[in-house]
């Protein structure tokens, strides 16, 4: 079997994960007349309890130190526990022992990890063919569209609850699509510029951006030893850009759009996912929502810019035989998008701040070595020091915030 037909056939597997999840998180069973279940959050899998009673605990806001505040809005502390006092069979006990907590959580950051890393492949694969910006926010549409196409017919069949929303719960979400829409065009454009590895390089200084966009908007300011720890990120792009072989000024004013957009997407969600409505809608569901007014917003972008030049790429890749290799990339890059994002959601709810701190932290390096390697990109030294620079003070970032960020100076 060819290689992308095995990571088509993965996805698939994947994406029946999730569904399964979904599914199963939505038909738990009453255990007394007494108890009334209430419905879980479908990013979280049950922690296992010695009571027979069902604990509800309050809605809380997981606080990721760094990086897509967003993300980690959107993960909120549930839990049932407890069940039938009945004997588990031989079978239960043998899935148990295979498919468990700790199974779980490292199948969700494995695929985490992998759908991230093969996101990033095929996505470069792709602008490589369409060539230096090119369509690159039509290929962004797809990719987003993809995602839509996933979770409608989950809606439509009810593996996963629909949405309840009102048109002005919409236009509150809006904003955060649409600066969700502009970090992923931003994305796409920064990776097709330059290597893949120098666009990672930049993108670990969303910190920055964050930190600063924080202060000037929201005049949240932080402990000096939080700022301080941006000090070696500004300093370890700079190395990284200075006498990088893969440097282009695109991929870095790209990059460091895609890490304004995020941090504008994380002021503007911190008003909208305190609403009441948007915490009952979970995580996967707010993604999904957050996915389709993103593609809503990347579309006209994508026909004002790549409109002109559609039909001028539609003929050049029938005269070369490239269309289904581009058609291939681009469903495939859309699906692990989609795919990395469900399961980091899934994973997140396992995670506390600074365990996911240091796991986001490994993922970018995995990505930069892997994105290396595939690509066979050349690094100096300096650059190789600089990344390393860069990544290391993502990671003393995480933990400054996480033990002064809670209050301002």
């Amino acid at each position: 079997m060819p290689s992308a037909s095995k990571l088509f056939v993965a996805c698939v597997v994947c994406l029946f994960v999730l569904a399964t999840e979904a599914f199963s998180l939505q038909s738990l069973p009453t255990t007394s007349s007494k108890i009334a279940l209430t419905k879980r959050n479908p990013a979280f899998i049950p922690s296992s309890a010695p009571s027979a009673a069902i604990s509800k605990s309050k809605p809380a806001v997981v606080t990721k130190p760094h990086g897509d505040e967003f993300a980690m809005r959107m993960v909120s502390a549930s839990g049932i526990s407890g069940g039938s006092d009945k004997p588990a069979s031989p079978v239960s006990k043998l899935i148990s022992t295979v498919w468990n907590e700790q199974t779980k959580l490292l199948f969700y950051v494995g695929i985490w990890y992998m759908g991230n890393i093969y996101y990033n492949i095929y996505n470069k694969k792709a602008l490589n063919l369409l060539g230096h910006g090119r369509c690159h926010w039509t290929l962004a549409a797809v990719q987003l569209l993809v995602g839509v196409l996933f979770v409608l017919p989950m809606w439509l069949t009810g593996i996963r609850n629909k949405p309840q929303l009102t048109l002005d719960n919409w236009k509150t979400l809006f904003p955060v699509g649409f600066f969700s829409a502009a970090a992923h065009g931003f994305s796409v454009l920064a990776l097709g510029a330059g290597a893949v590895s120098f666009g990672q390089i930049v993108k670990a200084g969303e910190p920055v951006f964050a930190a600063a966009t924080g202060a000037v908007l929201l005049k949240q300011i932080d402990h000096p030893i939080v700022y301080a720890a941006l000090i070696p990120i500004i300093g370890g792009v700079g190395l990284a850009s200075l006498k990088e072989l893969s440097f282009t000024w695109t991929a870095l004013i790209a990059a460091s759009g895609a890490n304004q957009a995020a941090a504008l997407k994380n002021v503007v969600s911190k008003k909208a996912m305190a609403e009441p409505w948007a915490k009952k809608l979970g995580p996967q569901n707010t993604y999904a929502v957050v996915t389709i007014l993103a593609l809503l917003s990347t579309l006209p972008i994508a026909l004002v810019s790549d409109l002109g030049t559609l039909p001028t790429i539609y003929k050049e890749f029938v005269a070369n035989g490239e269309m289904m290799n581009l058609i291939k990339f681009s469903v495939l890059s859309g699906l692990n998008f989609y795919i990395y994002n469900e399961f980091s959601f899934l994973a997140l709810s396992k995670l506390s701040p600074v365990t996911h701190s240091v796991a986001n932290t490994l993922k970018r390096v995995v990505i930069i070595v892997a994105s290396c390697i595939v690509f066979q990109t050349p690094m100096t030294a300096l650059g190789m020091t600089g990344s390393g620079i860069a990544i290391l003070g993502t990671l003393l970032y995480s933990l400054a915030k996480k033990k002064y960020g809670g209050g301002g100076h």
